[in-house]
């Protein structure tokens, strides 16, 4: 990948949208609208159907329970809940630009809750990339903090614990 130099403003749009994905969460199709199993659902095709009318798939554990728990085709289901964007990550995400000169980058700042009292870091390397956060969530969510930290890299001078993928600055180790 060739790295650029990315102007103030780039790095911002980057910024706001990487914080609003963290800020935001997953939000599903429907999220807060009343849903109904439909036969499909109690045929194991995992199936509801939205006050629109459209027919959506996937149920999760909540329609898995309602089903089990005897709901019929037409009775009320809970409505879809956002969901925190990365899955373990607590809300107390940061998304700063950080680094100086050329090696400016947008970062996130965030917890786990597999490792209390750790705070990390996630740099994104430029030029902006609108998938670079699910990226970050993928990686995480498949397990890339765990094999990190199996071998823990020191804290820096602020008590980060960086991200050994993704961008790295030329002072990182």
């Amino acid at each position: 990948m060739t790295l650029r130099a990315v102007s103030q403003a780039e790095l911002e749009r980057q910024r706001a949208v990487i914080e609003a994905d963290f800020r935001g969460g997953w939000i599903p199709a429907g999220a807060g609208q009343p849903r109904a199993p439909t036969a499909a659902a109690h045929a194991g095709e995992s199936s509801f159907s939205a006050p629109d009318g459209r027919a959506g798939t996937g149920l999760d554990h909540a329609d898995n329970q309602a089903v089990r728990d005897d709901a019929q085709p037409g009775d009320p289901l809970p409505p879809r809940q956002c969901k925190p964007f990365i899955k373990g990550v607590s809300d107390d995400a940061e998304v700063i630009i950080t680094g100086t000169g050329s090696w400016r980058y947008v970062a996130v700042l965030f917890s786990h809750e597999s490792f209390p009292g750790v705070r990390f870091g996630h740099r994104f390397a430029p030029p902006p990339d609108k998938h670079a956060p699910v990226w970050l969530m993928e990686e995480i969510e498949t397990g890339a903090l765990h094999r990190m930290m199996q071998d823990q890299p020191a804290a820096d001078g602020a008590g980060i614990v960086w991200t050994t993928w993704g961008a790295t600055a030329p002072s990182d180790p």
